[in-house]
């Protein structure tokens, strides 16, 4: 893991957890699987802090633990999980525009709960929804996400009442990770009733007639936790990425019909898989909402596997129509390499991205070679090279015709390597996300005063909401004209630091998946 992770794992835990959790997590992604009383010893803090703060990063599954030899227990730090953090507003706002109001608080609560009862969530999503009907339409909203496996169910704990365990051991069959428990009407009203009352949970446990109750009788899901698929995420955000470049490269009809395509196979493919399921050019003609005479759709889908890229390629022609499949590995290197182009034409110009494009198509290339086949002038051409060269983003390999490595009689062939380079942009991505949280921090805590002040107004008026005119103009005036223009520079920088920080987070997920591709195959 590297340093930029590292400071950026750390800014974001401390941002959504505090410093002590932060300091625990910074140690463990130093140093990798340590015990507990290490970690407090070295970290200069308390035990209780410590156990505290594993005990919130493994609800969260930002850690994870295991037993080595002699019965200790080790911790490390998850940290693809950790700079998933970054992603659980886009986690949100896509289960709204998926599924509606419902379904985005529902996934709130779970990302704020780490792992939650189906039953509390509904719960909470009713108090914070009392316009909803019931909560039956939250109840739907919940089992849409578990069907579509945005949500997931926990492993549960293997009871052994012969020996005890140090650490808890997890089942969990397969068939189970999307079953969803049984829940009636008046659980669920006897779970919000039981949550809102004023009295002793000794004396709510007891049933009417004075007898005891279990907490089983009182919660029907008990020890039934779920949590957010972020795997599931990240391949509908690869799906999206895949069906935008298909529409930019080949027009409408092309993207629909891979649309369709990881429609139909989004749910039976692994998260790590090297391409979709084998399906049936008369199986996506049914699927596209607008339909499509089946020449049409048979035409599109040569046009696409005839495509360089082979994002979409003939498994099989066996049949009417054949086999097609999209290959989510090529997929992932057509888009890193199109974020990586899109940089070397931002960075160094329109000829150097020609020269780039022309070392990715013949591979390896003489300086004298790249002049000729760019049409560029030498002395520029040079300096293109040697430009990207000092900056890491070409290669270049000395292969020498005699023994004694003379220069006069050496070829010099310049090259690119798209892993390597995209490896170096998500680094420099990390660095850049890191200093955009550190510089919105600082603005926080530079306006904190008229921050503060203008939430005091905000209350003030809130409680008032019967007030004329002169009395909102009198609360208005507690601001000052300097402090409002000082209030409108921060909102504006504020604003143009989110936006920068969504855009680079794109470029962030193209990256990583397609080294997460190649790691898989």
């Amino acid at each position: 893991m590297s340093s930029r992770e590292c400071l950026l794992a750390y800014e974001l835990l401390q941002e959504h957890y505090g410093k002590i959790v932060a300091d625990v997590a910074s140690f463990l992604l130093q140093n990798g699987w340590q015990p507990l009383r290490y970690i407090a010893l070295k970290a200069n803090l308390k035990l209780d802090q410590v156990r505290k703060a594993l005990c919130l990063l493994i609800q969260h599954k930002l850690a994870k633990f295991h037993i080595r030899k002699r019965k200790i227990v080790e911790y490390a730090i998850d940290t693809e999980n950790v700079l998933s953090i970054l992603f659980h507003p886009k986690f949100i706002y896509t289960v709204k525009l998926l599924y509606g109001d419902a379904a985005e608080l529902i996934v709130e609560e779970a990302l704020q709960h780490g792992i939650i009862l189906m039953s509390t969530a509904i719960k909470s999503v009713a108090d914070r929804l009392p316009d909803e009907n019931g909560s039956g339409k939250i109840e739907k909203a919940f089992k849409d996400l578990v069907q579509t496996h945005f949500l997931q169910r926990e492993p549960e704990i293997e009871k052994n009442e012969e020996e005890e365990n140090i650490v808890p051991i997890f089942t969990q069959n397969e068939a189970d990770l999307y079953r969803l428990p049984t829940l009636s009407d008046e659980s669920l009203k006897r779970k919000r009733s039981d949550d809102g009352s004023d009295e002793p949970k000794a004396k709510r446990l007891k049933s009417e007639n004075g007898t005891p109750s279990t907490p089983t009788d009182t919660v029907e899901d008990d020890g039934v936790y779920w949590s957010v698929n972020i795997s599931r995420f990240r391949q509908y955000f690869r799906d999206q990425s895949i069906v935008a470049s298909v529409t930019q490269r080949f027009g409408t009809p092309c993207g629909e019909i891979v649309r369709a395509m990881l429609r139909i196979s989004e749910v039976t493919t692994p998260a790590n898989a090297q391409s979709t399921q084998p399906i049936s050019s008369a199986e996506i003609a049914r699927s596209l909402p607008q339909k499509l005479p089946m020449e049409h759709v048979e035409q599109h889908l040569k046009l696409l596997s005839n495509d360089e890229d082979q994002i979409v390629q003939l498994f099989d022609d066996s049949g009417s129509g054949g086999l097609y499949v999209v290959n989510l590995k090529n997929s992932a290197l057509a888009l890193s390499t199109a974020t990586v182009l899109s940089y070397v034409q931002q960075r160094y110009g329109s000829k150097a991205c020609r020269i780039f494009r022309l070392l990715m198509l013949k591979k390896h290339l003489e300086q004298k070679q790249v002049e000729e086949f760019a049409m560029i002038p030498p002395k520029e051409a040079k300096g293109y090279l040697y430009h990207m060269l000092a900056e890491n983003m070409v290669i270049m390999q000395e292969v020498p015709r005699t023994p004694d490595h003379a220069p006069a009689r050496t070829f010099y062939l310049y090259s690119v390597n798209i892993q390597r380079l995209s490896r170096i942009l998500l680094v420099k991505c990390y660095k850049t996300c890191t200093n955009l949280m550190t510089r919105r921090n600082h603005l926080i805590k530079t306006n904190k005063r008229i921050l503060d002040k203008e939430e005091r107004i905000t209350a003030i008026k809130a409680t008032l909401p019967d007030a004329d005119e002169a009395q909102l103009e009198e609360i208005e005036e507690m601001m000052t004209s300097s402090e409002r223009t000082s209030l409108t520079k921060h909102q504006h920088c504020c604003n143009k630091l989110h936006t920068a920080q969504n855009q680079l987070l794109n470029t962030i997920f193209v990256l990583d998946s397609y080294l997460n591709a190649l790691s898989s195959a």
